[in-house]
Parts: structure tokens; sequence; C-alpha cells
């Protein structure tokens, strides 16, 4: 009979799982049903903010699967001020990148009256650098297209995902006026945790969305003003019927003690460079030492909002060095020396790959 050596006389004794042939896989016994149900706004679609309310009832809601549909259209004023459809000559307009997710500019979420969570004018951004940064490729040239996310490669306003995101709303060929229909995750603190949403809680959603000025890219346009037209605004989330044994035992422990979720927090800020500085420093926060700081500079114009720019062309503005000071630790440690137009800016790029969690695949 064999016996292995072991390196390490403490190392415990396992065998490969193709050995587990007495052992089945675990059968989920907590749930008795799950469906989708679809919510429509309180409020007509021509007037914002768009208010949704989920009622409470003995089913339990995954946040983490809440989702908004929204069908646009775009169109453009005549010189009376109406609003008109697009004809064959408007054929350099577009709406921006990811317009499923950077149509909103705030959200609002209060539950049993007590609000848990409130944005701020950022939004857009926060979807546009958690999706850019986090997906690979080929996610966001497949799924995220139901969102509206087409590579723009360079960012050139007449490039390929300009043009895939013009033609949802170009004029078919007998003038009919087209819109599109998009679908695309709730993003918010609340609903990018796991855990469920215990029964009886009645949920209240308001969602703003950001003026035509910033998600309608027009570049070439000279003598008409367009607008992005709301159609239609549905929220879809996932009821949970859990098993009755289950759901007395929770309710119970309830009764003792409340729920608790574990949640990222994330704060968003603008800070605005003036021209012909050489240096500047900012206050960002003052409270907990954040785990990851993401920074992003656009021309202020952009940031604004005009039809004839992108709101998300971000830029490096030839930045030669960055640090972030917390608790008097300066970060990084050793000092950046970045010189963009020389392409010298390999350990600054490698930094970002790494906080993100792609340096570790």
């Amino acid at each position: 009979m064999s016996t292995h050596q072991k390196i390490d006389r403490d190392s415990g004794n396992a065998i490969t799982n193709a050995l587990s042939f007495f052992e089945t896989p675990h059968t989920n016994v907590s749930i008795s049903s799950s469906s989708f149900i679809e919510l429509l706004t309180l409020n007509p679609v021509n007037i914002t903010p768009f208010h949704f309310k989920i009622h409470a009832s003995t089913n339990y809601v995954d946040l983490a699967k809440c989702y908004v549909l929204t069908e646009l259209r775009i169109r453009k004023e005549d010189e009376h001020g109406r609003l008109t459809n697009l004809e064959a000559a408007d054929n350099n307009v577009s709406c921006c990148q990811l317009i499923g997710h950077t149509i909103w500019k705030n959200c609002r979420i209060s539950i049993n009256g007590t609000q848990i969570f409130e944005g701020n004018s950022l939004m857009a951004y926060k979807s546009i650098f958690d999706y850019e940064l986090t997906y690979p490729q080929t996610v966001k040239n497949s799924y995220l297209s139901s969102a509206g996310y087409y590579d723009d490669g360079d960012l050139g306003l007449n490039g390929v995902g300009f043009e895939n995101r013009r033609l949802l709303f170009a004029p078919s060929a007998d003038g009919t006026q087209k819109s599109a229909q998009f679908m695309a995750k709730l993003d918010v603190d609340i609903c990018n945790q796991p855990r469920y949403l215990i029964n009886q809680c009645e949920v209240d959603i308001e969602l703003l969305p950001n003026e035509s000025n910033f998600l309608i890219v027009a570049p070439g346009a000279t003598n008409h003003k367009y607008h992005l037209e709301i159609l239609a605004c549905k929220l879809y989330i996932k009821k949970i019927e859990l098993m009755d044994s289950l759901a007395f035992d929770i309710a119970k422990k309830l009764e003792l003690k409340p729920a608790r979720y574990p949640m990222r927090k994330t704060s968003l800020k603008s800070l605005f460079i003036s021209e012909n500085r050489t240096e500047f420093n900012a206050n960002l926060w003052m409270d907990q030492v954040p785990r990851r700081v993401v920074l992003g500079m656009v021309k202020n114009a952009d940031f604004v909002g005009s039809q004839k720019t992108h709101p998300f062309n971000f830029q490096h503005f030839n930045l030669r060095d960055i640090s972030i000071t917390a608790g008097g630790v300066t970060f990084p440690a050793a000092p950046y020396s970045l010189d963009f137009p020389n392409g010298k800016y390999v350990r600054i790029y490698h930094d970002m790959q790494e906080a993100i969690g792609y340096a570790g695949l």
C-alpha cells in the first residue's frame, strides 16, 4: 500500500471532486416561486421626475434585479419652436453612449417613508465609470447593447459607435420616425448588494433624467435644436415568494433584531479647474477613507452639456502627476512621472487595471 509523503506535516488530507460518487449538489429549498412584475410610472411620461411605487406585500424583492425600460425618440425644433420629426437631412444626430444608464441624472429611493438613497447630478458619469472599467469588451459589445452601448473606438463623432446609435433613431426610407427601446439595471447602491428586501416594505423610487443638451450628440447641426423624448418608462422588479416555514422563521427573528444589508457607498463629486493652472489641490471627503477613487477629466463645455460635443470625452490634458493624501499618508508612495504626449504613462495605467481587479486575472 503506497502512501504520499507530505511536504508539510500540518497539511490536511483531500481528495479530488471527481471521486465524489456519493454526494449530490445542494437543492435550494428556500424559494417557493419568483417572477418579474412590471410597474408603470405614477405620473405621465411627459412630466418629470418619474415616480414608481413598489407596494408592500408578503413577497420579498430582489433589488439586484431591478431594471428600467425606456423608449426614446429624437425630435427637432422648427422655426416656431414646435417639435417635428427628423428628416433625411438630419443624418448627423445621435444619443450619447450607454443611454439606458446615462439618461438618468439623479435617483431617490425611500423605504417605508425613510429616504435611504439620494445621488447627485453625476449619476451618468458613475455609470460610464462602472461599465467602461469593469466589464470586458465582449460583454460591452453584446449584452450592454441593450442599454445603448456601442464602442466608440477613438471617440470620434463620426465613428462606428456614433453611427450605430444614430441609426437607432434615423427615419426610415418612407420618412417614418423611429424610436428605440433600452433596458438597463437600476444602478444605485442599495441595488448593488445581493440580499433580498424583506417583505411588507413600501418602496418609492424617483428618477430624474438629464437634459437633452447633455444626452444628444449632433456635431454637424447648425440650424436645429434636438430633443430626446421619453415615450415610455417602465420598471421591472423580481419578487420572491419564500417557503412558508422559512418566511415565518425570518419574521420571528425580525421581531428581535433588524435586518442588515452590506452596502458599499458610492460618492461622486465634481471639481472645476480653471485655465492656465499648473497645480490644483482640493478636499475630496472628510469622513471615511474610500477604498477606491476614480478620476476622469473632461472639458467644461462637455460636462455642462452641448449638442456639438460628447459628454464622456475624457482626456489627459497633459497631466504630469497626481496623488491623494489620507490621514497623513500620500498615495502612491512613489510619485508618478507622466508624459502623455510621448506615451509614458504605463505605470498609472497598470495601477488602474490593478485597482479594478484585472491585474490578478
